[in-house]
């Protein structure tokens, strides 16, 4: 824990560069690994490191985070390609599993062989020298820049701000529950819960009782937004592949881009009705409880 989240031993602040430090060394060495699950980790490391930086943001300055901040989404895209390939075809296959009459469809079976080579493609992408070097090298630099970020010996003074944009822009993305969100809503919608996540991870010792439920809220509502964006692509893969093999009408991959609508609208319901409770509060109204959260935690220890 020690290393992932803040600890009453030095500032918020230090502490928070610390780890961001952990996660670009964290994603670094994971790209020494050509598995997928390596690429996962990488990314999710990626954007952990990303998240402290947010919490840093005002300590650092703009100018500093908008630097690192690219830098570190740069090196985040040139994994995407990956990540894409591996989830269309995990949930194409998870669909095939729970419906059968996509298991009978020839049309179906084509688009299974032809998403498990792109996904045979990009991981052979990934693994050239081109790709993955440039990558570990730019996150070693990343690091070794992250040891110099000037960001003082600061507490909840910079931390509570940071956190309260953080949850702020979450909330501010919150769709209407009058309708399906389009994909692109959701998605940003996600990108910014994610950070909200492991915000609350990183500074779950002020509050473990607390964070650690409004992080277990975050993580299941990421989840749900999640499997809507991977059922929202392979729709768009799907289409894509009638259009060119001119099976828009076949019986199967409409099937497909039937139940691939449904299931998106039931995991946009539960996404809707688990950010109404996740963000309920009001920013400020966090911020400043948990301000009283940090002066305990930080006078209870010796």
């Amino acid at each position: 824990m020690a290393k992932t989240t803040v600890s009453c031993g030095r500032s918020g602040t230090r502490a928070l560069r610390r780890v961001a430090r952990h996660y670009l060394v964290r994603a670094e060495r994971s790209l020494a690994d050509t598995s997928a699950d390596a690429v996962h980790e990488a990314r999710r490391s990626l954007k952990k490191a990303r998240t402290s930086l947010r919490l840093l943001r005002p300590a650092l300055g703009t100018a500093a985070y908008r630097r690192e901040n690219a830098a570190l989404r740069d090196a985040a895209h040139g994994l995407d390609a990956a990540r894409d390939a591996r989830v269309l075809l995990q949930a194409l296959q998870s669909l095939r599993r729970d419906e059968r009459s996509l298991r009978s469809s020839a049309a179906v079976a084509e688009l299974a062989r032809a998403l498990h080579g792109a996904q045979v493609s990009a991981q052979a992408r990934l693994q050239s020298g081109q790709v993955r070097g440039p990558l570990r090298h730019a996150l070693k630099r990343a690091e070794r820049r992250a040891r110099h970020w000037r960001v003082g010996r600061h507490g909840w003074a910079v931390l509570g701000p940071a956190l309260r944009r953080v949850y702020r822009t979450g909330r501010r993305c919150t769709p209407s529950a009058r309708s399906v969100p389009p994909d692109e809503t959701l998605h940003e919608w996600r990108k910014q819960v994610k950070y909200l996540r492991y915000a609350l991870e990183m500074l779950e010792p002020i509050a473990p009782g607390e964070l650690r439920a409004l992080e277990r809220r975050a993580h299941n509502l990421s989840d749900h937004l999640g499997k809507a964006h991977d059922f929202a692509l392979l729709a768009e893969h799907a289409l894509a592949y009638g259009v060119a093999h001119s099976a828009v009408q076949d019986d199967g991959l409409r099937a497909l881009l039937r139940i691939i609508q449904e299931r998106r609208k039931r995991l946009a319901s539960s996404a809707l009705m688990e950010g109404e409770l996740l963000y309920q509060d009001r920013p400020r109204s966090l911020q400043r409880r948990l301000a009283h959260e940090w002066r305990h935690w930080r006078d209870s220890k010796p």
